[in-house]
């Protein structure tokens, strides 16, 4: 690390973190009301069914999700409070950044690092009005990089606990999201980095990474075991979280629709428009011809990102949000290796964003998950509070509007595809004695990667189509009379 700069800096530097703090805070308490999101629903859903040992991974669900991200799920319970949860997530993380970059360059990079994980963490084209694991665990990846830093600073017990508690927060990041890696990749690319360049840090590095690490197994450790007393055993955990990633994945490359690629095109313009790629660029740049160790270690984590969401096969564009931590940190860092004109450009810009996303949170309304909400309300009133519900296939948003648990484990489309692609087990669910008071056929049942050859018979057989409301058909279980709500409007 470079010796740090602007050591009595100006009053307006540290009010740049404490506006950035505002920013986020502003922006975001005023997208509570965007209508929930899918992940949030079934994220809440599953964390709402992990009870103790059931049929599946998390006792009546299943999820390709660690453990700790069910725990904020249960501990927040609603989506208004997990909203606030993810609020107070991205404030946090904004300070760990500005914490970070000022333990390495000072508090002028402080000061653009805050600026910049505020104007991302309120940007309404990474998808940030709804709550998901990159944004909880950005909280965790922060403080992992600058209790990293911190403990390459200090020496004795301090260093110490320092770096056990980065391989800590490290882990907690790997728990919300697997592949969440980005603390992990820091710390040793930064470990390498200076044990290579400074002559006589060997020491004070190997100590950093066997504290870390310590750090770091006795929390997953930790998870592990909290998550085997409620019934989920690390093999089902292996399962979800590694074996289907690599099923899924051949699903995808073999069976997606167009919708797939047009996400990958998207995702990708979102990169190079946002900010995003420039700042990944412009430490490539800096990175390769300076070499130093933060930037580098840096640099290796917006790679690692990138190549992550590359390689998941999704390209949902807040996976991006992943890249917000480390693209700040890079901002701060390079801040002074930027002309002054150029500094005041960006200045400007930052400006600009911040105004037009308070602007778009104060007057924009959200459509997305309108549908959700309308047919999920409609349900709700519709049925009686021990009625269940399937949605074919995902759209878990429907079930938490509409207040009704699911029989069938699978709240997504994917783990449907990857799981269940006969639909053999939906089909039992449906001819079951425990089957679904209400079943909803989203966008239709021949859909890429399953064979509805075996469900329409039990659908046609245990259930009436009742209506179509948004362009969605809503069926009925014939042993099931009810009352039905009049129709609502769609959006």
């Amino acid at each position: 690390m470079e010796k740090q700069r602007d050591v009595r800096a100006p009053a307006w530097r540290y009010s740049v973190v404490v506006g950035s703090v505002l920013l986020v805070l502003v922006v975001r308490l005023l997208s509570l009301g965007v209508p929930a999101g899918r992940d949030e629903s079934g994220y809440l859903i599953v964390g709402s069914g992990w009870h103790g040992s059931g049929p599946s991974v998390y006792g009546d669900y299943w999820v390709d999700r660690p453990p700790l991200l069910i725990w904020i799920m249960q501990l927040a319970g609603d989506v208004t409070t997990l909203r606030v949860l993810g609020c107070l997530a991205t404030v946090l993380a904004v300070l760990g950044i500005a914490w970070a970059a000022h333990l390495a360059r000072g508090p002028r990079a402080a000061s653009w690092a805050a600026a910049t994980a505020a104007v991302f963490g309120v940007a309404h084209w990474l998808g940030v009005a709804r709550v998901n694991g990159e944004m909880l665990a950005s909280v965790f990846v922060a403080w992992s990089f600058a209790l990293t830093l911190y403990a390459l600073l200090r020496t004795g017990r301090v260093a110490a606990l320092a770096a056990a508690g980065a391989g800590v927060l490290a882990a907690c990041a790997m728990l919300v999201k697997q592949t969440i890696a980005d603390g992990l990749v820091f710390a040793v690319v930064l470990a390498l980095a200076v044990a290579w360049q400074r002559v006589g840090q060997g020491r004070a590095v190997v100590r950093m990474l066997v504290w870390g690490a310590l750090g770091a197994l006795l929390t997953v450790g930790a998870a592990l075991a909290g998550a085997a007393m409620r019934g989920t055993t690390p093999a089902e955990l292996f399962d979800a979280l590694v074996r289907f990633r690599v099923d899924a994945g051949d699903v995808i490359r073999t069976s997606a629709s167009s919708a797939t690629d047009d996400r990958l095109l998207v995702m990708l313009a979102t990169w190079a428009v946002s900010g995003l790629g420039f700042i990944t660029l412009l430490a490539c740049w800096h990175g390769v011809r300076r070499r130093e160790p933060v930037l580098v270690a840096t640099l290796a984590v917006l790679l690692f990102v990138s190549a992550a969401a590359l390689l998941g096969g999704s390209y949902w564009g807040h996976y991006l949000q992943q890249l917000v931590p480390a693209a700040a940190l890079a901002a701060g860092l390079l801040a002074d290796q930027l002309r002054p004109y150029v500094r005041r450009g960006l200045a400007g810009a930052i400006v600009a964003l911040t105004l037009g996303n308070l602007l778009w949170s104060a007057v924009a309304s959200s459509e997305e998950g309108s549908e959700a909400e309308v047919v999920g309300t409609w349900l709700r009133d519709s049925g009686l509070p021990s009625d269940t519900a399937v949605v074919a296939y995902g759209q878990p948003n429907v079930l938490a509007n509409a207040e009704m648990t699911s029989p069938y484990p699978y709240l997504w489309s994917l783990p449907v595809r990857a799981l269940d692609p006969e639909l053999d087990e939906l089909s039992s669910v449906l001819a079951g004695a425990d089957r679904p008071t209400w079943f909803v056929d989203w966008s239709g049942l021949d859909s890429w990667g399953v064979a509805p050859g075996r469900l329409e018979p039990a659908l046609h057989q245990h259930y009436r189509e009742v209506i179509e409301l948004c362009g969605r058909t809503i069926w009925l279980a014939v042993d099931a009379p009810r009352s039905t709500a009049p129709r609502e409007r769609c959006p």
